[in-house]
């Protein structure tokens, strides 16, 4: 993976588990405005992935950061992704619960063991979808999408047969490549 930060991400991106989302919905139910206070503070997320305080114990490495009164937690975990040749650092968003006697955090611990490393997850653009109300007036970074690599055969031919030099090759979009294929192919044959 690069260590190039993503040029469409100068933060990172919020993404939350399954567990995450449910927990959204719970809060919902008890009162929608802490809803938009948690999707507020995973917007800050994307400015500093690093934001809040890291937790200790059984959940080194993750990190949190209060919501409201102080009341209510996001929980979350800063992990490395690439998007193409590029890297992009992803909040990825464990729980939001009441901090009530680290009731929080012990779920956290049991999630961990449940899903593992690995958990799927949905970018915070989709879930401001979910809350359209609670996420009136708030938007998120969406997910850089990476265009579709050069296949090898075109860069070749695009070396080999029309001679572009190896950096210009190299630094075509898939449909650049394919535009440049097809008008040397579409050329009229000149002297040899």
């Amino acid at each position: 993976m690069s260590e190039q930060r993503h040029p469409a991400v100068p933060g990172g991106v919020v993404r939350l588990t399954e567990d995450a989302v449910a927990d959204l919905f719970e809060l919902f139910k008890i009162d929608p405005q802490i809803v938009r206070w948690a999707l507020k503070k995973m917007l800050l997320l994307e400015r500093d992935p690093h934001a809040g305080e890291p937790l200790l114990g059984g959940l080194i490495g993750y990190r949190k950061i209060t919501v409201g009164a102080r009341d209510w937690r996001v929980v979350w975990r800063v992990v490395q992704d690439a998007a193409g040749r590029h890297r992009i650092e992803v909040a990825e968003v464990w729980a939001v619960g009441y901090r009530k006697d680290g009731e929080v955090y012990a779920e956290i611990e049991r999630r961990i063991q449940q899903v593992g490393e690995s958990p799927a997850t949905q970018a915070l653009v989709e879930v401001l979808g979910l809350f359209a109300k609670q996420a009136r007036g708030l938007s998120a970074t969406p997910e850089p999408i990476e265009p579709e690599p050069v296949p090898r055969w075109l860069s070749e031919a695009l070396r080999y047969v029309v001679r572009l030099p190896v950096a210009e090759v190299d630094g075509l979009t898939l449909a650049e490549a394919e535009k440049r294929w097809a008008d040397h192919i579409a050329a009229p044959e000149g002297p040899r």
